[in-house]
């Protein structure tokens, strides 16, 4: 596999992962280094471990996690999703502030941005790609765009604090139901497609 394909994978696998850091600095309404730093590493780091534990373990880990991996990621994703929305509509007198900082908020969000990583890692182990280059390429890419999002995120929070949030917790809602649809209405639609095809 080549740079430019590595890098262009690595793009369309830290998409999920911009979404997050963009709500995540939305939230904190700062970009400081050191935030950025815990965030897009964790993302970065997350999706590169993610991507070299499907290549390592293979097919049988495929066939174990195929029904019920997606499902895993709706349910975290919906659940903080939620749990923004319904912090962000308190009164700031009784709000606990849902903190990205957190490192159980930070993994449970990375973990579920980066499932997909396990099956790219799947698929290059079945097509025999060395993994070391693909995985190097895949967390840089990741940090670098998490890293922009934070950023990004946090310039548009110090305007639209509140109204933000929400938007944040319905758009982390909405990648667990793309996900969920992705793995399930699209892949039955995908099937018929490839069974039409053959009957051809």
């Amino acid at each position: 596999m080549d740079l430019i394909s590595m890098i262009l994978l690595a793009i369309g696998l830290s998409m999920d992962s911009l979404v997050v850091a963009l709500t995540s600095g939305a939230i904190l309404g700062n970009h400081k280094p050191s935030s950025v730093l815990k965030i897009s590493g964790i993302l970065g780091i997350t999706q590169a471990a993610l991507t070299a534990l499907g290549w390592l373990v293979g097919s049988t880990f495929a066939k174990a996690i195929d029904q019920y991996d997606h499902w895993l990621a709706f349910a975290i994703l919906t659940f903080l999703g939620g749990k923004v929305i319904y912090e962000s509509m308190k009164k700031e007198s009784e709000k606990p502030a849902f903190n990205p900082l957190s490192k159980r908020v930070m993994f449970s969000l990375a973990v579920a941005t980066s499932i997909d990583a396990t099956a790219v890692g799947l698929s290059l182990s079945l097509v025999r790609i060395p993994i070391v280059e693909p995985i190097i390429v895949i967390g840089i890419t990741t940090f670098l765009v998490a890293a922009f999002g934070l950023v990004f995120g946090s310039k548009i929070g110090q305007r639209y604090n509140l109204q933000l949030n929400i938007f944040g917790g319905i758009i982390l809602i909405l990648i667990g139901c793309w996900i969920l649809a992705n793995h399930t209405i699209f892949a039955v639609e995908d099937n018929l497609r490839v069974l039409s095809m053959l009957g051809k």
